[in-house]
């Protein structure tokens, strides 16, 4: 299976779902009137979708090789063009849709020449034209074409092929009347026999597909890279694929599936949403049109449970995701101790952030979901952003939330961001975290990693994170064991006995403020126990002020040194998330300690410096980001 396969993404699902509902379905006969045709197995069945950025899924008899038939006849024109040019297949094929069977002489009154080039008169026309140009190579040059749209080397079932040829009394008529209106200039056995061998040419519903997706990518191969055709040729193939492909179906299956198609009476169904994808179907059981009758169904189906119609396609001129990262390249700012801190390090890269962006229709949706299948290997928390998002239709909701299922199972698990505005996604029970913003979610997926690596951790009981005494504790408070690395920590023992009577101990109950913005920054704050949020106001571009998370502390972390240092009046708010005590040392106290012992002083400052240090570059870092971001 290459790398492009994917087989455990809801896309794969649904195509297994539909395949598995119209396996028991023994509607339609297998052609008869070739030979070689009746010997087809009619229980035969495959699916396969080629995207345009090159993902395929299939499913059933995806890679066994059946005639391509009439399939060929928009290729064949397409070459044409490529070889000819416009202005003279011009002269030789019409391009109106006839309303007759697909073996009808439909031939201009007054000109003679094929109402269109997809029904048999026009391919046969057209296929006169490209023996005409070079009678020596015309096989090859047909088949290097064919095989470079498919991706891999094609070849021409001589069974088939000469069934056909031996048959073809129908088509031997077409070709001799047509060098009777002057179409076909020359003795036309030799554009007629080059005819019966395209129909032979032998495919897999997979070439099929890929060649549907090379017509989506106006003539490039989403595979390989090549180019067989230009734009331009690729529009007129498929806008006489919309009109005509389909035969005396055509008008008919453009309103109710909306896409351009073509079908050969081999049994393949080839289908192409432009800028988007290809479909492929493998059934050789038809109808009385010639069209395969699980072909059909398949390809209705698609379109109405994926969105696929031609007339209702939301416009989409960027990338669906606008970012993918793992989150050791950006943490949250909820600051963790050391031994956390240490684990996120390590192990940040089980965390990835996908940041959407644009309409999520399908094609988009396809996109995001590949971008989580190929993540899914590397992550154990994803968080997807959905605030550049404008919209997720219904139908793309429930694919995106089928493959949360699948990720779930691995297990992985999703949170999703700044979704609010999502009614398809606000109005489902599926039961994933919706965080407020990208800050919430980072913090809940790296408490979510700690907990599935070290899961002590976050039932431990906080750190002593002071140098108070326990016999200077103050009630209710008490001193923790097994204290941790703290602030203070690198004062050697004599300046910590000389700090120590100077830290006041302070309660804060839950959503109490420990620091009011324009308060006097006369204190520094050493978190004993409990969770403090610096919070900034920010003007936003409408005029209205909102309240943003700056950083977060716990048990060992100090908030405040900026305004305690330099005198400044505070700048933020700091609120008690949760029940908490911190040391206060106030800036009075330092002044006087630094008259009688500035050794004390000096060895704290260089403390605070290196912590400063920290947090700057570690703000420096995060702005960085935002460019990026």
């Amino acid at each position: 299976m290459s790398s492009t396969e994917f087989t455990a993404t809801a896309i794969q699902n649904l195509i297994e779902e539909v395949h598995a509902r119209l396996t028991g379905s023994r509607e339609g006969k297998v052609a008869d009137y070739i030979p070689e045709l009746a010997k087809a197995d009619p229980e035969d069945f495959g699916i396969v979708v080629a995207t345009a950025d090159g993902h395929i899924y299939a499913v059933g008899d995806s890679d066994k090789d059946f005639t391509i038939q009439s399939i060929s006849k928009p290729f064949a024109y397409g070459l044409a063009l490529k070889l000819l040019g416009r202005e003279h297949m011009q002269t030789k094929v019409g391009v109106e849709p006839s309303g007759e069977a697909f073996n009808a002489i439909s031939l201009d009154p007054e000109s003679g020449i094929p109402r269109n080039p997809m029904i048999n008169a026009g391919a046969i026309a057209t296929s006169a034209q490209i023996w005409q140009h070079d009678p020596e190579a015309a096989e090859a040059t047909l088949l290097a074409f064919l095989s470079e749209l498919a991706g891999r080397e094609l070849h021409i079932d001589q069974n088939v092929y000469v069934s056909e040829r031996d048959t073809g009394h129908r088509n031997r008529a077409i070709s001799h009347l047509l060098r009777n209106f002057n179409v076909i200039e020359s003795n036309p056995e030799g554009g007629l026999d080059l005819y019966f061998r395209q129909c032979a040419i032998a495919v897999s519903c997979r070439d099929l597909a890929i060649m549907a997706a090379s017509l989506a990518c106006q003539g490039r191969n989403p595979i390989s890279g090549a180019e067989p055709l230009n734009a331009d040729i690729a529009i007129q193939m498929l806008a006489l694929m919309g009109t005509c492909g389909m035969y005396d179906y055509a008008g008919q299956w453009l309103h109710d599936v909306g896409m351009p198609a073509k079908s050969g009476v081999g049994g393949g169904v080839l289908a192409v949403v432009p800028g988007r994808l290809g479909i492929a179907v493998y059934s050789p059981r038809l109808d009385p049109f010639g069209n395969s009758v699980r072909g059909i169904e398949v390809c209705e189906e698609l379109s109405n449970r994926l969105g696929l119609h031609l007339y209702n396609q939301n416009p989409r001129a960027i990338n669906t995701i606008r970012r993918s990262y793992a989150s050791s390249h950006r943490r949250s700012r909820r600051w963790r101790d050391s031994t956390e801190a240490g684990i996120l390090e390590e192990m940040g890269g089980r965390i990835r952030v996908v940041h959407a962006q644009g309409v999520l229709d399908f094609a988009a949706t396809e996109q995001l979901l590949a971008e989580l299948t190929a993540i899914a290997g590397q992550a154990s928390v994803v968080v997807v952003d959905f605030n550049q998002v404008l919209e997720l239709p219904p139908t793309s909701c429930s694919i995106l939330l089928g493959q949360v299922e699948l990720l779930r199972a691995q297990p992985i698990t999703m949170l999703l961001s700044r979704a609010d505005h999502l009614p398809s996604l606000l109005g489902t029970d599926h039961g994933l975290p919706m965080l407020p913003t990208i800050d919430a979610a980072l913090e809940e997926a790296e408490t979510i990693l700690l907990r599935q690596e070290r899961p002590e951790l976050l039932h431990r009981q906080p750190p002593q994170a002071t140098l108070l005494d326990a016999s200077s504790a103050s009630p209710p408070w008490r001193p923790m064991q097994a204290p941790q690395a703290t602030l203070l920590d690198g004062l050697d023992p004599d300046h910590r006995a000389i700090l120590n009577p100077l830290l006041e101990l302070t309660s804060f109950r839950a959503g109490q403020a420990a620091v009011q913005r324009n308060q006097s920054g006369d204190a520094l704050y050493i978190v004993v126990d409990g969770v403090f949020t610096i919070t900034i106001r920010v003007n936003l571009s409408n005029g209205t002020k909102k309240a943003t998370r700056l950083c977060t502390f716990s048990s060992g972390m100090c908030f405040g040194e900026i305004g305690f240092l330099t005198g400044q009046p505070r700048s933020a708010d700091v609120i008690a998330d949760t029940d908490g005590h911190c040391l206060l040392l106030r800036r009075e106290a330092l002044d006087s300690l630094g008259r009688s012992r500035p050794d004390v002083v000096i060895a704290l400052l260089r403390i605070l410096s290196s912590e400063l240090g920290c947090k700057l570059a570690s703000a420096s870092y995060q702005l960085t980001l935002l460019e990026h971001y």
